[in-house]
């Protein structure tokens, strides 16, 4: 207990505030529950891809703001106060969208999921506790509860805007909520926003999953295509590829889009789309096949990618990781974020690896269990950077913990992301 006292003491102000704050709101009178006024809209793929694998409690998805055609999103309302998990059982919404002069309804409905909102900052306090054993009262004083049904934005949108009404029938009554409006952006749109510099590629592509934008991809590809110097950068081309495919793969309206867009184009930019697009688990042999023999024989000669998910002792494990980071990256999927924590079951060759280099005139063949090792410093550092800098990450780890289906050595491995040594980087290595 004195050594989480001592650790506690270090973290940021925010999260010795928040513990205070929670243990203060146990105190205070009840406060009845309540439905804000002020709703979000929230990605599908939030609801189908992500919160299957999340506990009750998580962080706040990204409030929807812009979308392209093909995606589609949900609407969510927020509770405050006392029992408002319960409150929210009780509570049915209904939503009209409004776009290019239609109007579609949506029928009062019960809602369909429930989650607790963690408030900006608690991550860290609970990473910190989790490494101690000990258990922190719930960090959340708001639930968001999500529709059944969805809305769609038409697979050929044009550039416009969408208004959101909705309206909840709550134990405590009617209530209209405050309308919300959503870009629509069209893929021509989209294609043509080009990227400033490398900084906004990167933001661009870290970020992905939160602020979903499958129109700017063909501009990403263009801008990764024109930069020679990254394209040269071990294990860069490579994730790059299994970004965009996976981001194209979650959209076969946007797919067909830069489908079309790559295979009217040349050299390495139509290659590497195509490349992209094959990864994604389209069908590219009706553009191969369009291609002069000349350029179907180029295209042959570029490298195949590496299955991200089948580690090996080849050397290349480190552009596998870096491929399934981009695959979550592109979708917040849960599954490569598992397939990268699984390997921290690979500890006795890192302690094998870590006794070795401390042997005098050790030998230096590179083993099957050098590979597992270094792959095991390489997902645990990563893991651990993205336990501290994505919320979705943090709160996938936290149901890997929770889960039955993960075994103890891996579950232990989780616990030390923050104070493993293997897992710390050395001179940039």
């Amino acid at each position: 207990m004195r050594g989480f006292v001592l650790a506690l003491s270090a973290l940021p102000l925010a999260a010795c505030a928040l513990l205070a704050q929670d243990a203060d709101h146990t105190s205070k009178k009840p406060s009845p529950p309540k439905i804000e006024t002020q709703f979000f809209v929230v990605g599908e793929p939030v609801v189908q891809v992500q919160w299957p694998h999340t506990l009750k409690l998580v962080n706040a998805p990204q409030n929807v703001t812009l979308l392209n055609p093909g995606q589609c999103v949900r609407v969510g309302i927020l509770s405050t106060g006392d029992g408002r998990d319960e409150y929210l059982d009780k509570t049915k919404l209904s939503f009209r969208v409004k776009f290019a002069g239609q109007s579609q309804d949506h029928a009062l409905a019960a809602l369909a999921q429930i989650k607790q909102i963690k408030p900006e900052g608690a991550d860290f306090a609970m990473a910190i506790a989790a490494a101690a054993d000990l258990k922190v009262p719930p960090l959340t004083l708001v639930s968001l509860g999500v529709s059944a049904d969805n809305w769609c934005v038409p697979a050929d949108a044009a550039d416009g805007e969408a208004t959101v009404e909705a309206e909840v029938e709550s134990p405590s009554g009617h209530q209209t909520l405050k309308r919300s409006t959503i870009q629509i952006e069209s893929f021509e749109t989209g294609s043509k926003r080009p990227f400033k510099n490398e900084e906004e590629l990167e933001g661009f592509f870290m970020t992905y999953y939160r602020h979903p934008n499958p129109a700017r991809l063909f501009a990403a590809l263009q801008f990764f295509a024109a930069d020679t110097k990254a394209r040269e950068n071990r294990g860069t081309p490579e994730s790059t590829a299994a970004t965009i495919g996976s981001a194209l793969r979650a959209n076969s309206v946007a797919a067909k889009d830069f489908m079309a867009r790559v295979s009217a184009q040349t050299g390495f930019t139509r290659a590497f789309g195509l490349i992209a697009l094959r990864f994604g688990g389209y069908d590219i042999d009706p553009a191969v096949n369009a291609m002069s023999e000349e350029d179907r024989q180029k295209f042959a000669r570029y490298p195949t990618l590496p299955d991200p998910n089948a580690m090996s002792a080849d050397g290349e494990n480190a552009t596998r990781l870096d491929m399934l980071w981009g695959v979550f990256m592109a979708t917040g999927a849960f599954e490569p974020v598992e397939k990268i924590a699984g390997t921290l079951g690979w500890r006795s060759d890192w302690e094998a690896l870590d006794k070795l280099i401390k042997t005098p005139n050790h030998p230096t063949d590179w083993t099957p269990s050098i590979a597992r090792a270094v792959t095991y410093a390489a997902a645990g550092w990563a893991l651990g950077s993205f336990q501290r800098n994505d919320p979705l990450a943090a709160d996938y780890i936290e149901f890997m913990l929770a889960s039955p289906d993960v075994s103890p050595l891996v579950k232990s491995e989780l616990k030390g992301l923050l104070t493993n040594p293997a897992f710390k980087m050395t001179n940039g290595k």
